[in-house]
C-alpha cells in the first residue's frame, strides 16, 4: 500500500513538472512559435488588440456642382479618442482651452468625447466639417492632451457627413473585392485588403475613385474593444503612382446641408427629401434619415430612403388624374357625388359624411378617395400601369448607360423600382384597381420617382432619367466623361391641355385643398399631399408632400416623405416642404444678389 502511494506521488510530480516545463517553453522560450502551425502568439494577441482608423484614403474627390468638396479635400481635422469623465476632470483646464480653440461648448465637448467607443474625426456642434487652421493646430498640440491629435484627413471617415447616403461609404471587403475586381487584383492594382466603395457614389464610381495610397493610424484597444489612451499610436502609409479621378455631382452642398439640418430639426426618424431642377432634371439635393454610422432601431443609416420604395397614398392620384384627363374620361369640371363610401369595394373616404357634390378638380384638391376609386375603375389596371410607367414609376430611373467596359453602368446603386400591381391577375381585379387608384394595395414608389413625376409635367410629359453626376475629371480638371441628359424609353408626350389642367389642380390643393398651410411659403407653390396606411395592423402612416415652385415660373420639384409615423394628422411633411422651398428661395435670392454686385 505504501509503495503504491509512492508511485502515485511520483507520477503526479512528474506530470506537474512536464506541464511547468511546457508552460515555460510557451510563455518564455518559444512565445513566438509554439504550435503545430507555428502560430505566433504575441502577434495574434497584438492583432486582437490592434485596430486602425483611416486618416487619408488617397481616393479621388467627390464635389458638388460648384466644386465644393463632399470628400477628398485634405484639411486639418481633430482626431479624438474616447475619454472618460475622470480623465477629462483630471485635465479640466486643457479641455476647457481645447473647447475654446475649436469654438465648442465645454459641456457638449465632454458629452461627445465620453460617448465615443472608438476614435473619430470630430465635427462641429451642428454636425458640419470642423476644419482647423495652422494657428489652432499649434495651440492644440501645445496642450499635450493624450488621445487628441490634429491630423491631415480627407474627411471620408468623419461622422455625419453632408449627403452621407448619396456619397456612400468605403471599407474592406475581401469577398466583394475578389468577386468584382478579379482583373485588378491580377494586375496588382487591388489586394484583398484594399478599401473599396461599398455604397453610394463611392461604390458606383469605385474604379475611378480608387487609390492604394492611404494613411492609416493604428491604435490599441482593451479587452472590451475600447480604444486605449496613452498606448502606442503608429501611422502606416502607402504610396501609389496611379492618380484617381474627380466625380462632379449635380448636388448643391449648401442646399443639401440645409435640408439635412431641417430633417434633424423636425426630428424625422426615417424619411427622405429630394429636390430636382426642373429644366435639367438634375438632382440638387437628396437627403435621407436616419444618418450617422450606427443602426438606429434596426434601421441602416447607409440605406438611401430617397431611392427606396414606399406606399404613396394620395400622391398617386396625380397619375390617375393625368391618365383620366389624357384619356378624356373626365374634365376638371366633371361632377361626382361622394357619399363617403363605395360599398361595393369597402372603400371609405377620410371624410365619413362624404364631400357631396364635387368636381373632379375639387376631388383632387380635397383628396377624395371615392371619386378617385371610381375613376380608377373606369381606367382599368392596364391603363393605370401604362401611364405609371410612362411617368417613370415601376422601374429604375437614375441615369444608366454604357461607360467604358460597363454596358449597363448606373450612377447610383441600390435603387428600388417600385411596383404598381404585384401580378398580372391583379390588374384585372376591380377591387385591387380601385385601391391602386388611391395609392394603396400594391402600389409603391420612391421619393426620387415622385419628384421626377412632377418634373415630367414641364417636359410635356416626357420623363427624364435623373442625373446625380455630370462629369468625371482628371486631376488637372480635364473632362474625361460627360453624362448627357436623356429621357426614359417609355416616356411619351402628353396633351398640352392635360399638363395645363394638372398645374391648376395642383395649385388648388394649396389654395383650397389639403395643403393650405403652404400659402405662407415665400413664393407661390403647388403640389399634392399623401397619407398611406401601412403596418401589419394599418396603424402607421407614410406622410408625403410633392410639388413644384414657383407656380408661375416652375424651377424646382420637391418630394418629401416621412415613414411610419403614428398619427395620420402628422403635418411635418408639409412643414418640411415649406422650409425646403423657402431655403431654395433664399439661396436663389442670395445668388442673384451676388451676381448683381
Amino acid at each position: 500500500m505504501c509503495r503504491r502511494g509512492q508511485w502515485i506521488t511520483a507520477s503526479l510530480i512528474i506530470g506537474l513538472s512536464v506541464i511547468i516545463v511546457r508552460l515555460f517553453m510557451i510563455q518564455v522560450v518559444s512565445t513566438r512559435a509554439f504550435s503545430s502551425t507555428e502560430l505566433d502568439l504575441i502577434q495574434k494577441a497584438n492583432e486582437i488588440h490592434q485596430k486602425e482608423i483611416l486618416i487619408d484614403s488617397g481616393r479621388g474627390a467627390i464635389v458638388d456642382r460648384k466644386g465644393q468638396h463632399f470628400v477628398g479635400e485634405v484639411n486639418l481635422h481633430l482626431l479624438v479618442f474616447p475619454q472618460s469623465e475622470q480623465q477629462m476632470k483630471l485635465k479640466e483646464d486643457q479641455f476647457t482651452k481645447l473647447a475654446k480653440f475649436i469654438q465648442y461648448p465645454p459641456m457638449l465637448l465632454q458629452r461627445e468625447l465620453t460617448r465615443l467607443t472608438k476614435p473619430t474625426i470630430l465635427t462641429t456642434p451642428d454636425r458640419k466639417e470642423l476644419v482647423l487652421n495652422s494657428i489652432q493646430k499649434a495651440a492644440i498640440e501645445e496642450l499635450r492632451i493624450p488621445g487628441i491629435f490634429v491630423i491631415e484627413s480627407d474627411q471620408r471617415m468623419a461622422e455625419n457627413k453632408v449627403a452621407q447616403q448619396v456619397i456612400g461609404r468605403i471599407g474592406q471587403s475581401p469577398q466583394i473585392t475578389s468577386k468584382r475586381y478579379q482583373e485588378e487584383m491580377q494586375s496588382g492594382k487591388y489586394t484583398l485588403e484594399s478599401r473599396i466603395g461599398i455604397t453610394g457614389l463611392e461604390a458606383a464610381f469605385e474604379p475611378f475613385l480608387h487609390s492604394e495610397a492611404e494613411r492609416v493610424l493604428r491604435y490599441t484597444t482593451d479587452g472590451r474593444g475600447k480604444a486605449l489612451i496613452g498606448a502606442q499610436v503608429r501611422l502606416k502609409e502607402k504610396k501609389s503612382t496611379d492618380p484617381p479621378y474627380v466625380v462632379v455631382t449635380t448636388l448643391d452642398k449648401e442646399l443639401q446641408a440645409k435640408i439635412d439640418q431641417i430633417l434633424a430639426e423636425e426630428q424625422v426618424d426615417e424619411g427622405a427629401v429630394v429636390v430636382q431642377e426642373i429644366q435639367t432634371g438634375k438632382v440638387l439635393a437628396m437627403s435621407s434619415r436616419p444618418s450617422g454610422k450606427n443602426n438606429v432601431q434596426d434601421k441602416n443609416p447607409w440605406d438611401n430612403r430617397a431611392i427606396m420604395e414606399a406606399t404613396p397614398g394620395s400622391i398617386f392620384k396625380t397619375v390617375i388624374a393625368i391618365a383620366a384627363l389624357e384619356e378624356e374620361i373626365v374634365r376638371p369640371d366633371t361632377v361626382f357625388h361622394c357619399q363617403g363610401h363605395l360599398e361595393k369595394y369597402k372603400l371609405k373616404d377620410e371624410r365619413e359624411q362624404g364631400h357631396g357634390k364635387i368636381t373632379f378638380a375639387e376631388a383632387y384638391a380635397k383628396s377624395c378617395n371615392i371619386v378617385f376609386g371610381q375613376v380608377a375603375e373606369k381606367l382599368g389596371g392596364e391603363k393605370i400601369e401604362a401611364y405609371a410607367r410612362r411617368l417613370g414609376l415601376g422601374q429604375e430611373i437614375i441615369w444608366s448607360g454604357k461607360l467604358f467596359k460597363e454596358g449597363s453602368f448606373r450612377q447610383l446603386p441600390q435603387e428600388q423600382t417600385g411596383v404598381i400591381f404585384a401580378s398580372e391577375e391583379l390588374k384585372k381585379d376591380a377591387g385591387a384597381v380601385v385601391q391602386a387608384g388611391i395609392g394603396q394595395r400594391d402600389v409603391k414608389i420612391t421619393p426620387l420617382q415622385a419628384a421626377n413625376l412632377i418634373t415630367a409635367l414641364f417636359h410635356r410629359g416626357k420623363t427624364l432619367s435623373p442625373r446625380i453626376v455630370t462629369e468625371l475629371r482628371d486631376q488637372n480638371g480635364q473632362v474625361l466623361v460627360s453624362f448627357p441628359n436623356k429621357y426614359l424609353p417609355y416616356s411619351q408626350l402628353l396633351k398640352a391641355s392635360t399638363i395645363r389642367e394638372m398645374q391648376k389642380m395642383m395649385r388648388m390643393v394649396v389654395k383650397d385643398g389639403t395643403a393650405t398651410a403652404l400659402m405662407k411659403t415665400k413664393w407661390p407653390v403647388a403640389g399634392k399631399t399623401g397619407t398611406a396606411q401601412v403596418g401589419v395592423e394599418n396603424n402607421l402612416y407614410h406622410k408625403w408632400m410633392v410639388g413644384f415652385g414657383p407656380f408661375s415660373h416652375p424651377k424646382y420639384s420637391v418630394a418629401v416623405m416621412i415613414r411610419s409615423v403614428k398619427s395620420s394628422d402628422d403635418a411635418r411633411a408639409k412643414k418640411i416642404f415649406q422650409k425646403v422651398m423657402d431655403e431654395i428661395f433664399l439661396l436663389e435670392s442670395q445668388n442673384n444678389n451676388d451676381r448683381n454686385k
